[in-house]
């Protein structure tokens, strides 16, 4: 019987310190995986009507693992690391990434992501363009 209350202690210690954890990092991804479409992205459109449809934009191809390696406090250099070199680089210090993610056989989603920085120059938060972005990534969107 002391045996069995110990283990419930020691339980009951451990989830005392790990479900903080386990929130802090739902709510990590929550400011990685925002969608606002109206954040600033780059737009592109056709110079004329019969322009082929392969202009618009093309992706740093990127495996889902790697996105989802995104949270608040990476360093910039771990953010290049994960999602390669920026698209579009803005004068308020955040990056534009254009990725391309694999969805089924050789389909892929071009996907816009902007990831703004902290005054440390540390992942703040990010958000999609598109909420099928980052409902393929996080499989949920915030």
């Amino acid at each position: 019987m002391k045996h069995l209350s110990r283990l419930h202690l020691l339980t009951a210690i451990a989830l005392a310190f790990l479900l903080p954890l386990g929130m802090a990092t739902a709510q990590d991804i929550g400011r990685v995986n925002e969608v606002n479409p109206s954040a600033g992205f780059s737009s592109v459109s056709r110079a004329y009507a019969d322009m082929d449809e392969t202009y618009a934009r093309i992706g740093t191809k990127r495996r889902l693992a790697q996105v989802q390696q995104m949270k608040v406090g990476m360093s910039r250099q771990a953010l290049q690391a994960a999602l390669g070199r920026p698209a579009i680089a803005y004068s308020d210090g955040s990056y534009e990434f254009h990725l391309s993610l694999h969805l089924s056989g050789a389909d892929r989603l071009i996907c816009q992501y902007r990831v703004f920085m902290a005054d440390d120059d540390t992942v703040e938060r990010a958000v999609w363009r598109r909420p099928q972005c980052a409902e393929l990534v996080f499989g949920q969107r915030h």
